[in-house]
C-alpha cells in the first residue's frame, strides 16, 4: 500500500502546512480537523496508512481512536503539548507508533515520521532511528556498528558482562570489517555525539562526557528500552 498521511489538527493553516511538506517529500498527505467525528469521517472516506494527531492530554475517545487505527495497521503518530512520561506512555500503550514532544518543528516532525515509516519494523531499524533522533551522524562508520551491537544486548543484555571483545567479534564478523576498526570508530560517533549533545540527550543530561564504548552500549540500551 503506498504510504498515505492523514494530517489531524485544530489548526488549518498548520495541518495543511504539514500536509504540504509531507507531500514535497514524495509521501501523499491529507489534512483534516483534529476533532474525533472530523478524524473518524475522514479515515472511512479514504484509506492511510498514517495518521498524526496532536493532544494535550489522554483521552478517553481519542485513545480508542488511537487503538482502533494501530488495530487497522495504521502507523498513529501523537505530537503531545506535554512532556509528561506518563501520557506518552499512554498513548504509546494504545498503539501509537511515536509520540513527540511539541512544540516541535514542522521540517522536524516530517523527517521523523517518514525516516519511521520508511524502515522495516526490525529492532535493528528502530535502534537506527533511535540513534538518528538523538543525534548520532548516521555518515559515521559507526553508527551502524553502534547500531549492530545495541541490537544484539537488547535480545540478551547479559552479553554486555562477558566482554566487548566477543561483542566486537561477531558484529565486525556480520559487518565485513575488523574488530578493531571497529571499536575505533565507535569512539570516533562517540566523540562526535558527545560534542554535539547527543551523549546528553541520550542519558537525559546525567552524562556529558565522553563515556567508554561500554557505556554508551548500556546507554542506548537503557533508554531505547524505555521509549
Amino acid at each position: 500500500m503506498k504510504e498515505r498521511i492523514l494530517v489531524c489538527d485544530t489548526s488549518p493553516s498548520l495541518g495543511k502546512l504539514m500536509a504540504r511538506r509531507f507531500a514535497n517529500m514524495g509521501i501523499s498527505a491529507d489534512f483534516c480537523r483534529g476533532n474525533i467525528s472530523s478524524v473518524s469521517r475522514a479515515m472511512a472516506a479514504k484509506k492511510y496508512s498514517c495518521l498524526l494527531i496532536f493532544a494535550f492530554s489522554p483521552e478517553k475517545q481519542l485513545l480508542e481512536l488511537v487503538s482502533a487505527a494501530a488495530e487497522k495497521g495504521i502507523h498513529v503518530f501523537a505530537g503531545l503539548y506535554t512532556s509528561s512520561a506518563s501520557v506518552h506512555r499512554s498513548f504509546r500503550n494504545a498503539g501509537a507508533a511515536a509520540a513527540f514532544t511539541m512544540p516541535c518543528s514542522v521540517r522536524t516532525m516530517c523527517k521523523r515520521i517518514i525516516m519511521r515509516i520508511g524502515n522495516k519494523d526490525t529492532i535493528l531499524s528502530r535502534v537506527e532511528v533511535f540513534l538518528e533522533e538523538t543525534g548520532f551522524p548516521k555518515r559515521l562508520r559507526g553508527f551502524a556498528y553502534l547500531a549492530n551491537i545495541s541490537t544484539v544486548c537488547l535480545a540478551a543484555p547479559e552479553r554486555l558482562w562477558g566482554g566487548m571483545s566477543e561483542l566486537y567479534g561477531e558484529t565486525a564478523d556480520k559487518l565485513s570489517t575488523e574488530a578493531s576498526r571497529e571499536e575505533s570508530a565507535i569512539r570516533n560517533l562517540r566523540d562526535q555525539a558527545a560534542e554535539n549533545g547527543s551523549v546528553s540527550r541520550l542519558t537525559d543530561g546525567r552524562l556529558a562526557e565522553k563515556p567508554t564504548n561500554t557505556e554508551l552500549i548500556c546507554a542506548v540500551c537503557d533508554k531505547f528500552s524505555r521509549c
